[in-house]
């Protein structure tokens, strides 16, 4: 083929081989012409690939979850994968093994400090409530309420603190180092910047700049650090790389490295773990500071006997109730396997729940199908863990009213999970904390689980309704305990349901 230039085109004279081209020359110039086509082919490869994704993932369905921190958010996920892509579920279970190791031993770990503590102030006459240090422990506004240096409490009467229990401490002692090698193995980071907000580059918090200003208060100086990890670590892969493989000589013998060091570890301390929780005094000790640690995410004392033993396997109530705060924002994406939805993709985002991360929820509303608000309502006597003078329900409220004023959201379906019921009926059968007292408006002279989410249920409505954004939208609210996998599977069917109808309502296609 014969090419022709046109000689005064100056593209043409630029372009155009020096005349007292060399062959050595020529061959060379033709190699880097070749490399610089196959680059180019690729980035069109690349940019291809990457509309048809943007393409696809628009023809997926996008939900957001959102609410406060441990509100039961990633539980929520969770479930929807284990109900509707339990192949996928199934393939990533066992990466879950050392996350609930981490939750065992820092719970140990935590309650061996306040015995520490509570054995070296054994004499004192005095005793002032200290901040717990454990992202477990249930914050209460009455237990937590801060006191000047000057005020004198009445001595409480001394522990029976024994041998065993210096015998304990001791014993469990190499459950320090055997946390800190899980969370080198999890992921980077082993505690919370002072300041989350310096994790995002979003100038607009909107539509949170109000709720922002209306519990601005000091941030709580003594918020216990939280191992975290960075959402985008790719943490499961590495836990999948730590899996025991086989030797090359003994096949059937897995090789043995710092994962089996924990866990020998961990079944050598089985017996004192046990004997540490079931402790009168160290109950005793728990109850006087108002940790309620078999309330929270990630408590797994009462299935040590299970947990620390050389065939354990996590089972899906494991994975469910272990806990694992990520910063930043977590997408899960699965594909349906069962169901009229069948090989659609599900996008869903955790994004981070604590005050200072919130302005990193804006960017994901756009295109979104629809959003799952967590309100856990068994926190009507609690704090926010960030700041102990905000009522976690108040918060929710507050950062409801900021969604449902939110233009963007304006077409976007809500479902509303009135979450940690099973928590609230033995938080009101303890009978500890008066409801009346944190929401003197609610006049119902029987107090129970249902009575108190209605009451909640009507407020999260009223809310929605007297919004200016859109006022008339419908609004499905759900009793949930997230926890617990039979009764959250029909409610999670009617969310899947109510999403899917929504969706292809708003395509147009009924």
């Amino acid at each position: 083929m014969v090419t022709y230039h046109d000689p005064n085109d100056p593209f043409a004279i630029l372009l155009a081989p020096p005349l007292d081209e060399t062959p050595e020359q020529r061959k060379a110039r033709e190699a880097e012409e070749d490399a610089a086509r196959k680059v180019s082919l690729r980035i069109d490869e690349e940019l291809k690939a990457e509309k048809a994704a943007v393409k696809k993932k628009k023809n997926g369905v996008k939900v957001l979850v959102l609410g406060q921190s441990e509100s039961g958010k990633s539980t929520t996920i969770k479930n929807f994968q284990l109900a509707y892509a339990y192949q996928a579920w199934l393939d990533e279970r066992a990466s879950w093994r050392s996350v609930i190791y981490l939750n065992l031993i820092r719970s140990v770990n935590h309650i061996l400090e306040i015995l520490a503590l509570e054995m070296s102030n054994q004499n004192s006459l005095s005793h002032r409530p200290t901040h717990t240090t454990a992202h477990s422990l249930v914050h209460s506004e009455e237990s937590e309420t801060d006191v000047s240096d000057d005020e004198t409490f009445v001595a409480q009467p001394p522990f029976a603190f024994t041998g065993k229990h210096k015998l304990l401490k001791l014993s469990l002692a190499p459950l320090r180092g055997v946390q800190k090698d899980l969370e080198v193995q999890i992921g980077a980071g082993a505690s919370e910047p002072e300041d989350l907000s310096t994790w995002y580059d979003y100038t607009d918090p909107a539509p949170f700049a109000e709720v922002e200003r209306l519990v601005a208060r000091p941030s709580n100086p003594r918020r216990p650090n939280e191992f975290f990890i960075r959402s985008n670590c790719g943490w499961k892969e590495t836990l999948n790389k730590l899996r025991p493989r086989p030797s090359p000589d003994h096949p059937q013998h897995p090789k043995k490295g710092k994962q089996h060091n924990i866990v020998e570890i961990l079944v050598g301390c089985s017996v004192n773990i046990k004997s540490l929780w079931t402790d009168e005094v160290v109950q005793a000790v728990l109850k006087r500071r108002n940790m309620r640690l078999e309330e929270s995410s990630g408590f797994f004392l009462d299935d040590v006997s299970r947990i620390a033993a050389r065939n354990y396997e996590p089972s899906d109530d494991d994975v469910l109730r272990a806990r694992l705060r990520t910063v930043g924002v977590q997408e899960y994406k699965f594909k349906i396997e069962k169901g009229s939805e069948i090989g659609r993709d599900w996008y869903m985002f955790d994004v981070g729940g604590v005050r200072t991360s919130r302005a990193a929820w804006f960017p994901f509303f756009e295109d979104c199908n629809a959003i799952i608000f967590m309100a856990p309502i068994s926190c009507f006597d609690e704090t926010l863990e960030e700041d102990h003078r905000v009522n976690r329900v108040q918060d929710s409220i507050l950062l409801w009213k900021a969604i449902c004023s939110s233009k963007l959201l304006s077409k976007v379906q809500f479902i509303l999970f009135l979450n940690k019921c099973d928590l609230l009926a033995a938080k009101l059968k303890r009978g500890t904390s008066k409801f009346q007292n944190h929401f003197p408006d609610f006049v119902s002279e029987q107090i129970d689980v249902k009575t108190v989410a209605a009451y909640f249920q009507h407020e999260f409505k009223r809310i929605l309704k007297n919004s200016p954004s859109s006022p008339a939208r419908p609004l499905f609210a759900h009793m949930t305990s997230v926890t617990n996998t039979k009764t959250t599977a029909a409610t999670l069917n009617s969310v899947r349901d109510t999403i899917v109808h929504n969706t292809l309502l708003s395509a147009h296609f009924i």
